[in-house]
């Protein structure tokens, strides 16, 4: 029986899509490429997940990709991380949600990847206030899929893994879940209809979640 839903906040309460994020940034398609390629895909943000593990501050990464990139473009590099938070907005449709699930007596908690800055960002969205408990990556210095972050939140919360539902659209993530116990469902990112279905088909109660 479920008691306790799970939720990944990147892409499934925070919409990010970094490709559209991109072209809202800049038209220039030199920009993009040089972004994609020295910020997205760096050691320090979905290289490594260094800011995300909270090993470096998001001040230090524009230092490092700054100097590796022989600064060439450290206007662009300073002005991007400062920035791209503008860009993602919370799903409300999930706040909502996740207000009706605690309605209807479920747990709620967070397990998300995420950096200090982001989650300044979105905390005037009040998702911290409403849920049961949440781990954060930048806080443990621990990010999915090592089995070490899911551990932290199981024994924070003092949780039974099979009354667990974990959500989040990251398939590797997911794996993990599952392979602790946990009811491990992938949704697609940026897509509320996707995580209202995936919990409408576990919970399979006949209440009606919609909002």
């Amino acid at each position: 029986m479920i008691k306790n839903i799970v939720f990944d906040i990147g892409n499934v309460i925070l919409n990010f899509n970094y490709k559209e994020v991109l072209n809202e940034y800049t038209s220039d398609e030199e920009q993009q490429k040089f972004i994609e390629n020295n910020i997205i895909n760096s050691p320090e943000w979905l290289g490594y997940a260094l800011i995300d593990t909270g090993y470096i501050t998001k001040e230090e990464a524009i230092s490092i990709v700054q100097d590796r990139t022989n600064h060439t473009n450290d206007l662009l590099i300073e002005d991007f991380w400062n920035t791209y938070n503008n860009y993602g907005y919370v799903d409300n449709r999930v706040l909502d949600l996740i207000k009706k699930l605690k309605e209807q007596k479920y747990n709620v908690y967070l397990l998300s990847n995420i950096n200090a800055h982001t989650v300044d960002a979105i905390k005037s969205s009040g998702i911290f206030d409403i849920v049961d408990g949440y781990v954060l990556s930048y806080i443990e210095h621990q990010v999915k899929p090592y089995v070490s972050i899911y551990k932290t939140l199981i024994n924070r919360y003092d949780l039974n893994e099979k009354e667990c539902l974990f959500i989040d659209d990251n398939v590797n993530n997911v794996r993990t879940a599952n392979e602790l116990g946990m009811i491990g469902k992938l949704v697609e990112p940026d897509n509320y209809s996707s995580v209202l279905s995936i919990i409408s088909e576990v919970i399979n109660k006949g209440v009606d979640l919609s909002v």
